[in-house]
């Protein structure tokens, strides 16, 4: 699932600047795109949840120190935490195609894990699984009537 991030960060400056130079339905279609890139980052949310809690678990495992002295709150943890809670505001509708709020965390995630930490091992098989979580996000999104450019009452 970190895989996610990368691909963030990749597609969503591609899809901010296609709002700036498109219109009519390209427009649209990129509205789509970043409400759909913006829903898939609260699984890279729930994938730091679970690497917590399994850091968590090691810890408590081999009794390295008490939790309370390893898990400190500094600037580094203040921006995962960040990284965590943020992408579940996406879940409100308004804010799944806010552009502002999509840079806002981009450049939260380009600040936690800059561009030479990114794992890009095995890449031709990551841009398929994204591809294809992108068309399951896509699905789900129209199936619920929660597209930017659909309505609601149909």
């Amino acid at each position: 699932m970190q895989f996610i991030q990368v691909a963030y960060c990749i597609t969503v400056p591609l899809l901010l600047l296609g709002l700036l130079v498109a219109g009519g339905g390209i427009r649209k279609l990129f509205t789509n795109l970043l409400a759909v890139s913006n829903l898939l980052l609260i699984g890279y949310s729930i994938f730091l949840v679970r690497k917590l809690v399994a850091l968590y678990q090691f810890s408590r495992q081999f009794q390295l120190k008490q939790p309370e002295q390893i898990f400190q709150l500094d600037l580094m943890s203040i921006r995962l935490l960040l990284v965590i809670f943020l992408p579940w505001f996406f879940l409100y509708r308004p804010l799944r195609q806010n552009r502002w709020y999509s840079l806002l965390l981009l450049l939260l995630l380009y600040w936690n894990d800059p561009v030479y930490s990114w794992n890009d091992y095995d890449l031709f098989t990551k841009i398929p699984v994204y591809l294809s979580a992108c068309c399951s996000g896509y699905a789900l999104l129209w199936l619920q009537n929660e597209l930017p450019y659909q309505s609601r009452n149909t």
